[in-house]
């Protein structure tokens, strides 16, 4: 699991006192708003059921006339019994004009009142005074059709009717006396719905009528024309106390709210702008939106302010330290304009100084011990490897091979004259080279048929100074542990001197690649971690010693590292860096 870092704990913190403000901010203005919502739509619920129980109030006196009349009136019974050209047909039709006239003063709901023989096909008219001669007699029109094709237990018989005439829309509700004679009311919805348009004209809101078909019945101002492309009927019964509203879009956000009339089945919606009705709240909504806005804003400000104040200074100085750790005691911290930071800088710098000297000081002791220690080896490996070359050179004067005994001569006094030269902080690569083509050519006056060896040296890297006897450990441990017969091969060794790049810049690589023996499964990281490690292992002080006099000498960190090689056999790979300094020393 990944370590929380001193960036995430600070964005934590924030985000903790900053996300919970913004959520209240969020959760109060939607609570503000739904009991605004809540308010306006149970003010607006009264009025509705108000207005539609008014109207059904009037419907239901209407109906209560025509069933009345249709019943006791004697006068509408003979208009259905007599023929027209009697003095009881005249008689009868006359009562029936002045009844329905007289009774259109109580019944104003009813722009007309109409009785009808259907003997005779006459069609009696008592209009309002509001309504035109024109609009009487499209009206009239409109009843003589449908009340001709009326039969018995026709729909006009059982409830109000939606008729539409020139582009508006009536109620129409027919009785029928049961002796061929009818009674009814038209009901003009336009007029009907006056006074609520009214209410709603000023506040930008509209009425809206509409039957269960979804049709607009009534003519009015509004977002909402013709078909009814929303379901106006109300989702709460006309019993519920609490008021149902829903939201809608339109050109803009709407409040609607919805009453069922019980009398004709018509439904009354109205639709009230949003904005109207939270007056300021919109504002006060905006501003909320853009709180987390300025929120985020506010909190890249202060990223970048802790990035630059606290978080840079701090990931210089876990820098600083893991350059320490590694090795490199070069590492210094830059200066910084906070106090706090002033002081840290300094004591690490000092620490790092310091540590810096008191390191220097204790590895030159390591040093003159190790070369007192290295004397001591040579002393004893020296006369070892001088033995097994006068061997050498005796079978070789039993042969009588003087050039060959001449040219291992030459080769024995230039490897002896090189291994003695312990004094020399540094030579050139081309030096080292030679050195191991000398070692090289006498062990192989020992396996003349089985050892090759071939160097390959990039001519610019001729000059490249390093420590002595840094690259000839690596061609000995080759020689050592590597070496291995195998019939119609001989056992070759290559060395390579390249320059490349690595993530620290221009590097100098050493390769010595046999193709030997090999390395067993997790070796070459074992080899890699003793090579690097702060105190030598028993049994691999070579490999630590090539390590640490090149990072001693380069003032800078050095890799040695092992892989296998292919088809078979070791790569060792020893990585310098490519410095100027290092061909001046």
């Amino acid at each position: 699991m990944r370590q929380p870092t001193l960036r995430s704990r600070l964005v934590l913190g924030f985000a903790l006192v900053t996300v919970p403000l913004v959520v209240l901010l969020l959760s109060n203005n939607l609570y503000a708003t739904r009991v605004v919502h809540s308010q306006v739509a149970q003010s607006n619920q009264s009025l509705l059921t108000m207005y539609v129980n008014d109207m059904d109030k009037a419907l239901e006196e209407i109906e209560n006339y025509l069933y009345k009349t249709a019943e006791q009136d004697d006068s509408l019974i003979s208009l259905g019994q007599n023929a027209k050209d009697t003095w009881t047909y005249y008689l009868a039709q006359t009562h029936t004009m002045n009844d329905l006239f007289f009774n259109t003063n109580y019944y104003d709901a009813a722009d007309v009142l109409f009785a009808y023989g259907a003997a005779t096909d006459n069609l009696l008219l008592a209009p309002q005074t509001s309504v035109s001669y024109a609009r009487k007699l499209l009206v009239q029109d409109t009843l003589r059709r449908m009340l001709a094709r009326t039969g018995d237990g026709g729909p006009s018989y059982s409830r109000w009717n939606v008729v539409e005439l020139d582009g508006s829309y009536a109620l129409v509700r027919v009785v029928d006396s049961g002796y061929r004679s009818y009674i009814g009311a038209w009901v003009d919805l336009d007029r009907l719905m006056e006074p609520f348009h009214q209410l709603t004209r000023d506040g930008g809101g509209q009425a809206i009528l509409s039957d269960d078909a979804g049709r607009l019945l009534s003519k009015s101002e509004g977002p909402l024309n013709g078909d009814a492309s929303l379901e106006l009927r109300p989702a709460a019964a006309s019993g519920q106390e609490k008021a149902v509203y829903h939201i809608v879009k339109l050109d803009q956000r709407y409040l609607l709210i919805g009453k069922t009339s019980r009398s004709a089945g018509l439904h009354l919606s109205l639709l009230l702008p949003e904005r109207r009705v939270l007056e300021g709240l919109p504002y006060f909504r905006i501003l909320t939106y853009w709180v987390p806005v300025v929120a985020a804003a506010l909190l890249a400000v202060y990223l970048v302010f802790l990035q630059r104040a606290i978080v840079k200074p701090i990931v210089g100085l876990i820098k600083g330290m893991r350059r320490i750790r590694s090795g490199d005691l070069t590492a210094r911290l830059e200066d910084n304009r906070l106090l706090e930071f002033v002081t840290i800088n300094e004591t690490f710098n000092g620490m790092a100084t310091q540590i810096e000297h008191l390191k220097i000081d204790i590895y030159e002791e390591q040093i003159r011990t190790q070369k007192a220690e290295l004397r001591a080896l040579q002393a004893q490996i020296h006369p070892h490897f001088f033995m097994n070359s006068l061997n050498i050179v005796y079978h070789l004067a039993q042969t009588k091979s003087y050039d060959i005994i001449q040219s291992m001569a030459l080769h024995l006094v230039r490897y002896f004259r090189y291994a003695t030269r312990i004094q020399t902080p540094a030579i050139a690569i081309k030096d080292e080279m030679a050195h191991i083509h000398d070692y090289l050519s006498i062990q192989k006056y020992r396996f003349p048929e089985a050892l090759a060896f071939d160097f390959e040296v990039d001519p610019a890297l001729a000059d490249f100074a390093l420590p002595p006897l840094t690259v000839q450990p690596l061609v000995e441990n080759a020689m050592v542990h590597g070496f291995s017969f195998r019939a119609g091969e001989a056992y070759r060794i290559a060395v390579r001197v390249y320059a490349a790049r690595d993530a620290q810049g221009e590097a100098v690589c050493i390769e010595v690649a046999d193709n030997g023996k090999g390395l067993a499964a997790g070796q070459a990281a074992a080899l890699e971690e003793m090579a690097a490690a702060v105190e030598p292992q028993e049994g691999h002080v070579g490999l630590w010693n090539i390590v640490r006099r090149c990072r001693l000498f380069y003032k800078t960190n050095v890799k040695l590292q092992f892989a296998d090689g292919q088809p078979r056999g070791t790569v060792a790979r020893l990585t310098l860096p490519f410095k100027s300094n290092s061909q001046e020393a």
